[in-house]
């Protein structure tokens, strides 16, 4: 493990990061980095900090599943049930 002290990228540097993290884990999907940022922060927020990696993880899961061709439709889907049922927590 590295020493160094945890850094933060500035947005722009997001995409040259998954771009390295596509490259290592070996899929060629364009990830929609703002949608995956928005479900982690409305899961962290309505549901609980701990659920948002599981989620973002299970979503990673899911869209695995899919065929290519099914990747954006499935991650659209995806993305609104979760956005939804992670509202759903915060209403009595």
């Amino acid at each position: 493990m590295s020493q160094k002290q945890p850094g933060h990228l500035p947005p722009e540097a997001l995409e040259d990061w998954m771009a390295k993290v596509s490259d290592l884990l070996g899929f060629e999907e364009d990830i929609d980095i703002s949608a995956v940022l928005d479900l982690t922060r409305d899961v962290a927020h309505d549901v609980a900090r701990p659920a948002a990696p599981l989620t973002t993880f299970a979503l990673g899961l899911a869209l695995g599943r899919k065929s290519p061709e099914e990747f954006e439709t499935g991650f659209r889907d995806y993305h609104e049930q979760l956005t939804r049922l992670a509202e759903e927590q915060d209403s009595p």
